[in-house]
């Protein structure tokens, strides 16, 4: 799943979640999807991060490159 959609998939079952209409069971399920999901998107970012500080790396032989803050 890539990571857009995955985001608006987590944003789906938090809106779910937060109106507290949902039997316990179906609560309880749907928490545990976003906690999978929640985990597939911080490995596919930490992934792109990984990429992009490589692609810095390679970069400072040619180019002027400051630091910046994703957070």
């Amino acid at each position: 799943m890539k990571i857009e959609q995955a985001l608006a998939k987590l944003e789906e079952i938090t809106a779910k979640l937060e109106r507290g209409e949902l039997p316990l069971d179906e609560a309880i399920g749907l928490f545990e999807e976003g906690l999978a999901l929640a985990a597939a998107t911080k490995q596919q970012l930490d992934a792109a991060r990984l990429r992009i500080d490589q692609v810095v790396e390679q970069a400072k032989e040619t180019l002027s490159v400051e630091p910046f803050d994703v957070s």
